[in-house]
């Protein structure tokens, strides 16, 4: 067959999580299937696309100037082979039914042969939405859950189809050879999620209080708190608001989505609202824990064997579990070992997986 042209769908360039996703699909199958070439509709800017390795995909009826015209693929979707969906969280009822039509429907619809990765599904309790995934499902070349919860929406829409159940592919990322400054000393991440309090899981007041106590709480330990942005926009605001409530916190803004991976992989400790903050500090090996808006981050963490790292309401047990993680360096270190264990077996079954799809993309 010809190299095959892979759209990439789902990317949302402002977030880094997504923009991690990416970099991990074009890094894992672009390795696999040298000749394969990646592309992404035109969200966000076309640098950090072309950072990635994503040229752009652009509809019949869209005027270009002629400058710039090879970025982007002739004929739009009609030169695309394959579709690897890495939405990440966009199929299940707080989304509805047209994004799921949109998007992986409409692909399977137009005939592409199409890859659900890993990622969190549902629920799916309204009808037209559950008959659009059953579709999907029906349809797609590939599709897995990220989590038990997510398995579980899936396997009630009895689709007949079993549901793997994988880790997220981001921890398969090799960043060992990404070079980023980090501090001197020890120091402990704080990574906020705007989202946290849109979903109502609490307060921007509550947050800001439950934030300033773990940054004085990795001070006491002699960590240094530093505030990590893995959403430049929509986290900053938030994230400001908190350096200058803790008396003056550094905040890391690391354009490159493996950079910011590189770094929170080097720290003492990670206290993250940012799904990828929690995943890049596990398959890190740093003992990390979790302000949730979402099941996932409880999965994730109980996959790692911590389920009660996570903040429940209740901040005074919460500094209370950090504060201990932080008192002991002798346990940090065994901490460590086994977290690094972990992550190893995950690696390894995602990189049964990207071999999977390699071979599966070949036969057309």
């Amino acid at each position: 067959m010809a190299d095959p042209v892979i759209e990439i769908s789902g990317v949302w360039l402002p977030n880094k999580g997504a923009e991690l996703m990416a970099h991990t699909v074009v890094a894992e199958l672009g390795k696999r299937l040298p000749g394969a070439r990646f592309a992404s509709t035109p969200q966000g800017p076309q640098e950090a696309r072309d950072a990635i390795g994503m040229t752009g995909i652009v509809e019949r009826d869209r005027k270009l100037q002629p400058k710039g015209l090879e970025r982007y693929l002739p004929f739009g979707r009609k030169r695309v082979s394959h579709v690897i969906d890495i939405s990440g969280f966009a199929y299940g009822d707080f989304w509805g039914v047209k994004k799921a039509r949109d998007r992986a429907g409409a692909h399977i619809r137009a005939g592409r042969p199409t890859y659900l990765l890993p990622q969190a599904f549902g629920p799916f309790k309204d009808d037209e939405l559950a008959q659009e995934m059953r579709h999907i499902l029906q349809g797609a070349r590939y599709f897995a859950a990220r989590d038990l919860v997510s398995q579980a929406h899936l396997d009630a829409l009895k689709a007949g189809k079993p549901i793997p159940l994988l880790p997220d592919i981001t921890m398969s990322l090799n960043i060992s050879d990404r070079q980023v400054k980090t501090p001197a000393e020890p120091f402990g991440c704080l990574v906020l999620n705007a989202k946290t309090i849109e979903a109502g899981a609490a307060t921007e007041d509550e947050l800001m209080s439950l934030y300033t106590r773990v940054a004085q709480t990795m001070r006491d330990a002699g960590a240094q708190p530093v505030i990590v942005l893995h959403e430049p926009v929509g986290d900053r605001p938030m994230s400001e608001r908190l350096a200058k409530a803790a008396g003056g916190l550094p905040i890391v803004d690391l354009p490159d989505a493996r950079d910011i991976k590189a770094f929170i992989a080097r720290a003492r400790i990670v206290v993250t609202g940012r799904f990828h903050g929690l995943v890049n500090g596990l398959a890190g090996g740093v003992p990390s824990f979790a302000v949730s808006w979402s099941h996932k981050y409880g999965e994730l963490l109980s996959d790692f064997g911590r389920p009660d790292a996570s903040y429940k309401g209740d901040a005074d047990d919460f500094i209370r579990r950090i504060a201990e993680e932080l008192a002991a360096p002798d346990g940090a270190q065994a901490e460590k070992t086994r977290l690094a264990a972990v992550a190893a077996e995950k690696k390894a079954a995602l990189g049964a997986l990207w071999d999977h799809l390699a071979k599966d993309i070949t036969r057309g």
